[in-house]
């Protein structure tokens, strides 16, 4: 779709910026530091514009949508920091040249943890979001939120390292 490509890229540089910088500075760019928060505030508000022109909701859907959605992303927040910790670590190791087969596992068995976790939420608010919204519009709005996510994991591929030191 259309809507993704213009709107959400300017809503996701500050955020493909911040991932640079976590790839070339010192531990002080781990996330949590102001500028990575400031990129995640500017990527939510995309965000939401991008949920509150296409997801075409009624005054009415409008008023208990909204609620459900800022604690869904609150959730889906909590697991992305953990991603976002991870591939900062990772990046930090791969730097360094500290990259083992038992961090490799670690790695592993996190990243599967984390993709679990956020599929969790998912279901979860799922029953919430039908009791605001007809189901067209709950399926069109997981939608709206995959296309989101898979353009921030096809331009962070862009940027995190493959595994080094084999």
């Amino acid at each position: 779709m259309r809507f993704i490509t213009k709107r959400y890229i300017l809503a996701l540089l500050p955020l493909l910026c911040s991932t640079v910088v976590l790839g070339q500075s010192s531990e002080s760019s781990i996330p949590g530091n102001q500028e990575l928060a400031n990129a995640r505030a500017l990527l939510q508000v995309g965000r939401a514009d991008i949920i509150r022109e296409d997801l075409h909701i009624s005054e009415d859907e409008f008023t208990g949508f909204w609620p459900v959605y800022d604690n869904y992303r609150k959730e889906i927040l909590a697991v992305r920091d953990r991603q976002t910790e991870m591939i900062a670590e990772f990046v930090r190791r791969n730097r360094e040249g500290d990259l083992t087969d038992a961090y490799a596992e670690d790695l592993i068995k996190d990243y599967f943890e984390i993709k679990g976790d956020l599929l969790k939420v998912q279901e979860s608010f799922l029953e919430r979001f039908r009791q605001v919204l007809p189901a067209l519009k709950v399926a069109r709005f997981y939608q709206l939120e995959n296309k989101m996510d898979a353009e921030i994991d096809a331009q962070l591929a862009l940027f995190v390292p493959l595994v080094e030191g084999m």
